[in-house]
């Protein structure tokens, strides 16, 4: 049987708009974990209905929270030494390990299944402190690597991510000028998760905070702000060359927590915490704000997920 044109470009347009459904990302529900900071509990919330759901997780360290988006298991780094890994479903542990030391910075290898994170042990002055990098098998518990890879390492502390195809552990480091106290430049440190080896490192030619890595498009994606406009930028980093590919005003954006960032794929929107806990989507192209969310607690520990709907 013949079908007509008609036939033909109605499918079309049922195509471009599943196309432009998944664009948009239209087709699943976005989601945040947070730690509400005043009663120590991980919440979820579920951003546009916006219903909460909220367990008890007592002291835990900051900047050192996980999360496995395919499973909902939470990680954090509890004061009693172990980590915690819960289910942000309704709560329930699912891993507890002791670890030698209390590491922060901490991202997830997900195809090796591997925790990995830092933690300093100071010297006699503020320069001479040891910088640790610490590997734990998540199935086993077992410590993979726990080795010093630097001296005196003054680091950005809103900036760290994991490029697992590469197996590098990345932060940035504030480089001193030879006076040992003026800072006159960033660079991105990329550490060996194995072997606790410096692999590389990298200059950048702008200073950036609240950094998320995009792995699709191999670039860094972050935030600074200028003392001679008095506005936020949003600046996006070519991790081959260290180079500025863009940087446009983050339009609206005033103070905003240190640490809390997260990137949303699909609309290729950069996400942010303003002073006042409200979560805020930037298109990274144009530096407008796409969406915004008004939280009721004091947040820290940022994750972004999205769900089927």
């Amino acid at each position: 049987m013949k079908k007509s044109k008609l036939f033909y470009a109605s499918i079309a347009i049922v195509l471009l708009l599943i196309s432009s459904c998944n664009k948009d990302g239209k087709n699943s529900v976005k989601n945040i974990a947070v730690i509400d900071n005043n009663a120590s509990k991980a919440v979820t919330v579920k951003l546009k209905s916006m219903e909460k759901r909220a367990f008890s997780i007592g002291c835990h360290v900051f900047s050192s929270t996980t999360f496995n988006a395919e499973n909902k298991a939470f990680g954090y780094m509890g004061c009693d030494g172990i980590y915690h890994i819960i289910d942000l479903e309704n709560g329930t542990a699912i891993k507890r390990i002791p670890l030698p030391e209390t590491i922060s910075f901490a991202v997830l290898d997900n195809l090796r299944n591997l925790l990995i994170g830092h933690y300093y042990v100071g010297g006699s002055t503020p320069y001479d402190g040891t910088d640790h990098i610490l590997t734990v098998n998540l199935d086993n518990g077992n410590i993979v690597l726990n080795r010093q890879f630097y001296v005196g390492g003054l680091w950005e502390g809103t900036t760290w991510f994991f490029r697992d195809v590469e197996n590098e552990y990345v932060l940035i480091r504030r480089v001193r000028a030879e006076n040992g106290w003026e800072m006159i430049g960033n660079e991105l440190v990329f550490i060996n998760a194995f072997t606790g080896q410096i692999v590389r490192t990298l200059g950048l030619d702008t200073d950036v905070g609240n950094g998320v890595y995009d792995k699709r498009n191999n670039r860094l994606i972050g935030s600074t702000y200028s003392n001679e406009t008095g506005k936020n930028y949003i600046v996006v980093i070519d991790l081959n060359t260290g180079n500025t590919l863009s940087r446009v005003v983050a339009q609206g954006l005033g103070p905003h927590l240190g640490g809390e960032m997260d990137y949303d794929t699909e609309t290729n929107s950069y996400i942010l915490v303003s002073a006042e806990n409200e979560v805020l989507f930037f298109d990274v192209e144009t530096g407008e704000i796409k969406e915004r969310y008004q939280l009721d607690f004091n947040i820290t520990s940022l994750q972004f997920w999205r769900s089927k709907r």
